[in-house]
């Protein structure tokens, strides 16, 4: 990416208060809700779930040693986990007891403990924790800064704490309405603006070369912003899992596509980690937890931009004709040059 273009993309050109989008009210007319994800390293479990009660109340309970959660907060209920699904299968299983069937041996459980807590002490380093936060209106977020605040006050480490930490910070905004063309407006209005994101979110070199925010084939984006694609429920679902059977998208819109039709996508991905919700599922900045300037507020913010396009009405319709064309026609510098559309088009 070309330096000149980079510099008009600046830290200051988002605002530290909470912006609010366009549609506030999801289509029964009650106040849309954002959820919100935070991956970390540097405490342990019980120091987590502590800072969350100290922040906003609640009650501890405890599913294994390595996911916890504290109930009936301010806010709501927050999970806390190792997000390591090995080791959170065998925290929940007493395969030491039937292992010792097995054999025809008895073994001492407390042998199963130590493989866990072995394999907790390997991963921990590589390995985040994940704490998952409640559902809040919009007016809201900024409370959620509490516990960021709390979270870097005692070491948390973020993405950059390490050339392995490929952390990151999911937004999950409920959707404001579920008829698929609306949907597509706001898939469309990411895929205008991608690249625009990754410079607003400061993207981590080792995010970028991890497959967990692998940016949409080309085959699909042209397709998706193409002036005749008018899809069905059904057909924007299947088309999305077609050229997208993974959830290591920076958008990954299949917990909003199970949501709408479980038993389609179901049957096209068996990915047990796929959780039904009406939300856009947002995974692409990183997790700066670590960083004193760094904000919940901030990230979200940069996410409003992509609702602001995809309400714009004629704007938008604008930015996908110039967009095809440069796509179209492209020669070696067509990001820069389309970035700075956006930024003549959309930000001056």
């Amino acid at each position: 990416m070309g330096k000149n273009i980079s510099g008009i993309f600046k830290k200051n050109r988002i605002p530290d208060s909470v912006l609010f989008p366009p549609l506030h009210n999801n289509e029964k007319g009650e106040p849309r809700k954002m959820g919100l994800e935070i991956e970390f390293s540097g405490l342990d479990i019980d120091r987590i779930v502590s800072l969350v009660i100290m922040c906003y109340g609640g009650k501890p309970e405890s599913e294994s040693d390595y996911k916890k959660f504290v109930r009936d907060t301010r806010l709501g209920d927050f999970t806390i986990e190792l997000d390591w699904m090995l080791l959170q299968k065998l925290a929940k299983t007493d395969y030491a007891e039937r292992l010792g069937k097995e054999v025809g041996l008895e073994i001492d459980v407390r042998w199963q403990k130590r493989v866990e807590k072995l394999l907790a002490s390997t991963a921990e380093p590589f390995v985040p924790y994940e704490v998952s936060f409640p559902p809040v209106t919009f007016d809201q977020i900024a409370g959620l800064e509490d516990l960021r605040k709390a979270i870097y006050r005692m070491k948390g480490k973020g993405t950059a704490a390490s050339p392995f930490n490929a952390f990151g910070l999911h937004l999950n905004p409920e959707i404001p309405s579920s008829d698929p063309a609306s949907i597509l407006r706001y898939l469309q209005a990411f895929l205008l603006l991608y690249e625009w994101l990754r410079l607003s979110h400061e993207i981590d070199i080792m995010r970028d070369i991890t497959p967990f925010i692998d940016p949409f084939p080309d085959t699909y984006l042209l397709a998706v912003l193409d002036p005749e694609y008018r899809p069905d429920a059904g057909r924007l679902i299947d088309d999305y899992i077609e050229h997208n059977p993974t959830r290591n998208r920076p958008l990954d819109m299949l917990p909003l596509f199970a949501w709408m039709d479980e038993d389609r996508v179901r049957r096209r991905l068996g990915d047990e980690l796929i959780r039904a919700r009406p939300t856009f599922h947002y995974r692409l900045p990183n997790s700066s937890i670590d960083d004193p300037d760094w904000t919940f507020t901030r990230e979200w913010n940069v996410w409003v931009e992509v609702e602001r396009l995809a309400e714009s009405g004629d704007k938008m319709e604008d930015m996908k004709r110039i967009y095809l064309e440069r796509r179209r026609h492209p020669f070696k510098t067509w990001a820069d040059v389309w970035l700075r559309e956006v930024r003549t088009r959309i930000f001056d």
